[in-house]
């Protein structure tokens, strides 16, 4: 079992509530060459996400060094984990959330990065050696505007529980992270006393939500589209899914009254044939005007401090939530570390029984 350094959520909330970190210089790859890797291929999350990274990162990485990259939108961790096992790792770069990210180095998954990105600099949070973070983002709640005008939808994760003030489907998403912090939250825990998650009470509070679930989506489009396509009321997901629906003529809002908020990460599969090239690509993903346009691009909150304040002080900040206001969470990558297996376990059977 290999080593696991674990994020801090302390430099998260420090440095996106306060902005007071310094600043030092990105690190560059200087001490060797990278293997000349023709093509890779990267995870990704569908829809306009992976629009966007083909836009901001696929496109100008490949102009710059002449590596292909492959986008596949399955980001499923028992695959990757059945690629591993079997050493036939055809994915090598994942785009891995935080649960993904910890659990993954605590099995043993993930190739060891490169010296030069564990030692990179001026970032809110520090790399582990085993997986880069790359931003962070919020998930919320959002509503049809035409059948639910203003004052008719839930804006917090209470409401969203609350069938009786606002009565209506429920779309939820097939992954126990967030959906168990969420329960939590409405249950009446404070956000900064989640950890660790009462998982007996959050189940008990997703069984009062359960028969008002139309549908458990397999993808994130699938959140939104479950609202769009009238299959559910109100969903669960992210502001640049929504967005991106919004400006395709879809009558949606989402809220930033409460948000959970989540680390994203970039590892590389043990046994990945291109780890080389890999780690080139994700050295090129940290770069600050890679950054700034992939943040601006899905309202995204960089990893780069000196990208953040930039944005922060700029009048395209509007979106970036506040961690330090008591209502929004701080997903524990640690934590769900420890528990990822079985407590999504426990939420994939829930949800079929």
């Amino acid at each position: 079992m290999s080593k696991l350094l674990k994020p801090s959520r302390r430099a998260v909330l420090h440095g996106l509530s306060t902005g007071a970190m310094a600043l030092a210089a990105p690190a560059v790859f200087t001490g060797r060459a990278f293997a000349q890797d023709s093509k890779i291929t990267v995870t990704s999350w569908g829809g306009s996400y992976h629009e966007m990274v083909q836009t901001n990162f696929v496109e100008p990485f490949t102009a710059e060094t002449g590596i292909e990259v492959q986008l596949v939108d399955n980001g499923d961790m028992a695959k990757v984990k059945a690629q591993v096992l079997s050493n036939s790792v055809t994915w090598d770069v994942i785009d891995a959330p935080a649960a993904f990210a910890t659990s993954g180095a605590k099995q043993d998954l993930w190739e060891e990065l490169d010296p030069e990105l564990v030692n990179m600099s001026g970032l809110v949070e520090a790399p582990n050696p085993y997986y880069m973070p790359l931003y962070l983002y919020s998930g919320g709640l959002l509503w049809n505007t035409e059948r639910h005008p203003d004052g008719q939808h839930p804006v917090d994760f209470a409401g969203f529980y609350d069938v009786e003030q606002f009565p209506g489907r429920r779309c939820m998403r097939s992954l126990a992270p967030e959906t168990l912090e969420a329960a939590l939250v409405a249950d009446g825990v404070a956000p900064e006393d989640l950890y660790p998650l009462d998982v007996e009470r959050a189940f008990a509070k997703l069984d009062e939500l359960k028969p008002h679930v139309s549908t458990f989506a397999s993808s994130t489009p699938e959140q939104v589209s479950s609202v769009t396509q009238n299959e559910a009321d109100f969903s669960y997901s992210y502001y640049n899914r929504v967005n991106s629906a919004r400006q395709g003529g879809a009558a949606l809002d989402f809220s930033f009254d409460q948000t959970n908020n989540s680390l994203d990460f970039f590892a590389i599969p043990k046994g990945s044939p291109n780890k080389e090239a890999a780690m080139r690509f994700i050295e090129f993903c940290m770069r600050p005007e890679q950054q700034k346009a992939w943040s601006l691009a899905g309202f995204y909150v960089p990893n780069r401090m000196s990208v953040l304040e930039d944005i922060r002080n700029s009048d395209q900040g509007g979106y970036l939530p506040d961690l330090g206001n008591g209502r929004n969470v701080v997903i524990d990558p640690a934590w769900w570390g420890d528990n990822y297996d079985a407590v999504q376990r426990r939420y994939a059977e829930w949800m079929i029984s």
